[in-house]
Parts: structure tokens; C-alpha cells; sequence
């Protein structure tokens, strides 16, 4: 129909007998026309950028100039195909050469160590942007509704169908709506492997690329102050480095064994505590945004899915229960965990485990 859109005040219908239409194509007449443009001096269209538009693009724009505590991690030119990364956007790959030129070849830098809580995704011409949580990003699932923090369309939080299978190269795709819709509609922001087809010749070839950004939000600085500041009177005692495995002591927190340099931020390692005086147990990430306390009492003893007293944590500053495990025949145990242990595996709310379990 090339006469449509029909834009109307009302319901077309009663729009059309009353005057009602503000819009209309291919120099259609009949009363469509003849109620309103030829009665009112004609018809005009208008556009513009609201206040609030331009606060929204405003969001890529720091990211692309460096402020607001973003950081470049990685990029894909305008092209047929997405990043060649198959990382699983951890940030482990590592190609080509870092550059701010928006033409430059793709290129990747690590970061899977660096301090950072969100990531921000974005179209080279900004016109295509999210921000979601690393937790958000990270995680395996298959046309799951994921949180996104703000958006190109939206300046509040939502939710969007993505993909993160452990079997697919091309995965995580994310997108600023449904996945389902957002390939036809261009709204992918994120996809690897090189994968091609319409899922980036209609975002990365038209929209000047895509790049990756990663910061530490304010939000998660001013955790990260908190849990610092918690830590003064505290021994740092025992400590695991960023990877796949969870300590490799088998102790069960009693503090007797010993292996590792202390201090070594890219190692495991452990002191001995078994015979000094204390009576509290700290857990944390180490980001600092997971985070719990606890009695040295709760931690002992013989104990299977039990609720035991979490005096403090990241989630409240007021004592609950949640469910943990320790066992005398595990070598993994202790387990202790923010909430209950059954649904703190899958939200990465773990704080506490042995055995090199992974």
C-alpha cells in the first residue's frame, strides 16, 4: 500500500470522517485528504532529538571518548562479519593492533584480568548501544532473558533474549531486543567467530562496526571501597586467582595447610592459621562484589544442605540463614554461599569451595 503509513489522532476509521489524519502518502486524495489538508494549510512532518535522546546516545559517546571510567577492549570494522573472537567474551584472546581508529582491522586486547563489573556494547556510529553487568554477559544459557542495564531504547532497565552456549563459536549474541527479532531489525550488538549473514551485514557493515567496552561502574566502586574498607583488621589467609577451579586446599577451612607465595595475586595460595586466635570468617570476590560474613562456629562442624547464620554480606547487612554444605567425606567441602547452595551455583553466588573443584 503505498499510500500508508496512515498516522491519525484516533482510530483511523472515526479519523478519516473527522478530519483526524495527520498523515498519508503517494498523493492520495478522497476525504483523507480533502477533511484535512485542503481545510487546514496543508500538513507538515517534523523530527527531532529529545532531551532525553540525546542523554541516552550521550552514554556511547563517553564510552567512545574515554570517560566516564570505559575502556576499549575490543573492535570490528565495518564489515560482512562480527569480531573474530571465540573467547566467549571472557577477554582471554588476544589479535591485531589496538587502535581508536574506527577503520583499523579488528583487533582484541586482554582484559579477563582487568577490575570491571559492566560492559558496554556498542555500533561504531552509536546509534546501537547497551550496557548490561558482567554477571549479566557471563553464565551459559540459550534464548534466556538477560538483564540489560540501559539501552539505545531504553534509559531503564530491562530484560532481552540472548545466547551463550559452551558449544557454539559464535556465541554470546547480544542483542538490545530478542534475539529472534533483533537480527531481521539490526539491534545485534555482539557476535564472534566471524559469523556473517544478515546477523551482520545489518548491524556491523551499516553501522560503522562494532566495538566492546568494560568499566568498573560507580556502583561497583564504591562496593569495592566498602569491601576494602571491611577488610582493614582482617588476614588475608588463603586466595584463588581468576580461572576454572576453586581452591586447592583440602582442609576444610580448619587452616593447616600450606602451599603457594603469599601474596601472589596470579596464584593460589595459602598460609597457615590453625593455631592463631580468631573467631570470624571473611569470603569474598575479588572484585569485592561478592562478599560474606560469617561466625567461625557457623563454618564448623558436620553439616549437608543446613541453614547456618550469614552474619553479613553483599546482599544484606542484617544476619539470615542460607543453606550449606560440609561434609566429612568431600573433599570439596566446605561449600558456602551467599543464598541457599541450590540456586547460588547457577547465580555465581558461591564464595567458597576446595579440592580444585570446578
Amino acid at each position: 500500500n503505498k499510500e500508508d503509513p496512515w498516522i491519525t489522532i484516533h482510530d483511523h476509521s472515526p479519523s478519516v470522517a473527522a478530519g483526524e489524519v495527520m498523515y498519508g502518502e503517494n498523493s492520495f486524495g478522497n476525504i483523507h485528504a480533502s477533511n484535512v489538508v485542503a481545510v487546514n494549510n496543508g500538513a507538515n512532518v517534523w523530527i527531532r532529538l529529545t532531551d532525553n535522546g540525546e542523554k541516552v546516545k550521550e552514554r556511547c559517546e563517553e564510552a567512545k571518548k574515554g570517560t566516564a571510567g570505559w575502556q576499549l577492549v575490543r573492535h570490528v570494522p565495518a564489515g560482512p562479519v562480527w569480531h573474530p573472537a571465540t573467547d566467549r567474551l571472557v577477554g582471554s584472546d588476544v589479535y591485531g593492533k589496538e587502535s581508536h581508529d574506527e577503520a583499523a582491522p579488528a583487533w582484541s586486547k586482554r582484559f579477563e584480568n582487568s577490575n570491571y563489573d559492566e560492559f558496554m556494547f556498542a555500533t561504531g556510529d552509536c546509534q546501537k548501544w547497551l550496557v548490561a553487568k558482567k554477571d549479566a554477559v557471563f553464565g551459559w544459557y540459550s534464548n534466556n532473558p538477560r538483564d540489560i542495564v540501559e539501552s539505545s531504547i531504553s534509559n531503564q532497565p530491562y530484560k532481552a533474549r540472548w545466547y551463550r552456549r559452551a558449544n557454539n563459536k559464535e556465541d554470546p549474541w547480544i542483542s538490545v531486543t530478542d534475539h529472534s527479532s533483533a537480527v531481521a531489525a539490526g539491534e545485534v550488538v555482539y557476535g564472534a567467530n566471524s559469523f556473517g549473514n544478515v546477523h551482520a551485514s545489518n548491524v556491523v557493515a551499516v553501522h560503522n562496526g562494532a566495538d566492546v567496552y568494560v568499566r568498573l561502574s560507580p556502583d561497583g566502586a564504591a562496593a569495592e571501597a566498602k569491601c576494602n574498607q571491611m577488610h582493614e583488621g582482617w588476614s588475608l589467609v588463603r586466595h584463588v586467582p581468576p580461572g576454572l577451579t576453586w581452591h586447592p586446599a583440602e582442609d576444610q577451612l580448619t587452616g593447616s595447610e600450606v602451599y603457594g607465595s603469599a601474596g601472589d595475586a596470579d596464584k593460589a595460595w595459602t598460609v597457615r592459621w590453625d593455631q592463631r586466635d580468631y573467631d570470624e570468617f571473611m569470603f569474598s570476590t575479588g572484585d569485592c562484589q561478592k562478599w560474606l560474613q560469617t561466625k567461625k562456629t557457623q563454618v564448623f562442624g558436620w553439616y549437608s544442605n543446613t541453614d547456618r547464620q550469614v552474619e553479613a554480606s553483599s546482599l544484606s547487612d542484617r544476619p539470615y540463614d542460607a543453606r550449606w554444605y560440609r561434609r566429612a567425606n568431600n573433599k570439596e567441602d566446605p561449600w558456602i554461599t551467599l543464598r541457599d547452595h541450590s540456586e547460588s551455583v547457577a547465580a555465581g553466588e558461591v564464595m567458597y569451595g576446595e579440592d580444585n573443584f570446578g
